[in-house]
């Protein structure tokens, strides 16, 4: 009977999901964010899994909506009819290769999960190393962990997208706060756009379990915690919005940000 016990103990110890985890972070997030982040080994594949396959799913689900949109012609650029019939025949041909599963499924699926793991992976080495210059000592998995169950929110993001999809037959084109900028959008302004198009609820929802969780975390005060907390995140945002902006200078159209979905 020990034996079993045992057994039972140490596969309990090995198993590297916490599904159990996930809705106790949503509607009690200081407990368990606090539970979270005392633990010293990795916790942190649970909510990276889940919000991939909610990727997957959203990028299954958008894959029609879009081919809809290209076949219908309801994509066309400002005055596409001043265009020459040689700019036109150009832009239909462009259109109609947008139409395979290699742009509506696979180079979307592909890019959004890369998106995530490398945001991922850099959020967490920014956070242990500021915490870090700001004297915790805390081992760098309880960074990762953190980082990790901090992307949550997205998912719940990804999931109101995926309703959104299914009642209005239409994909989100301005994500976060980008909408607010209309119009031919260049230079820094497309850098801007690329900025806000990170933030919306979701994103403050997660800067917010991250700020519940550095404390204990790393042991620091407040203050010295929350401010290395920050400097993580505006670098990240930096880093996150440069493919947007280099896609809006490239192809001469409204900065988009692929890099959280």
């Amino acid at each position: 009977m020990e034996t079993t016990v045992t057994g039972i103990k140490e596969k309990s110890k090995k198993n590297p999901f916490h599904f159990e985890w996930i809705l106790p972070v949503i509607f009690r997030p200081r407990k368990t964010i606090e539970k979270i982040t005392s633990q010293e080994k990795p916790v942190w594949l649970t909510p990276l899994v889940v919000v991939s396959v909610l990727i997957i799913l959203a990028a299954l689900f958008a894959g029609p909506i879009k081919r809809n949109i290209i076949q219908m012609g309801l994509n066309l650029p400002e005055n596409f009819q001043y265009y020459s019939e040689e700019q036109q025949a150009s832009f239909m041909s462009a259109q109609a290769n947008r139409t395979s599963p290699l742009f509506l499924y696979v180079f979307p699926i592909l890019t959004s999960l890369a998106g995530l793991w490398v945001s991922w992976f850099l959020l967490s080495s920014l956070l242990h190393l500021s915490l870090t210059l700001a004297g915790s000592r805390a081992q760098n998995v309880r960074s990762y962990n953190l980082a990790g169950w901090s992307l949550l929110p997205l998912g719940v993001r990804l999931l109101v997208q995926i309703v959104a999809m299914l009642v209005t037959k239409t994909v989100v084109s301005s994500p976060g706060l980008s909408g607010f900028l209309t119009g031919d959008i260049k230079g820094f302004a497309a850098f801007g756009a690329a900025l806000l198009g990170l933030i919306d609820f979701y994103f403050i929802w997660q800067i917010i379990l991250l700020l519940v969780g550095v404390r204990p975390l790393s042991g620091l005060k407040r203050s010295p915690a929350w401010m290395a907390t920050a400097v993580s995140i505006v670098i990240l945002m930096l880093l996150q919005a440069v493919p947007g902006f280099l896609s809006s200078a490239l192809s001469g159209l409204t900065a988009s940000t692929p890099f959280y979905f």
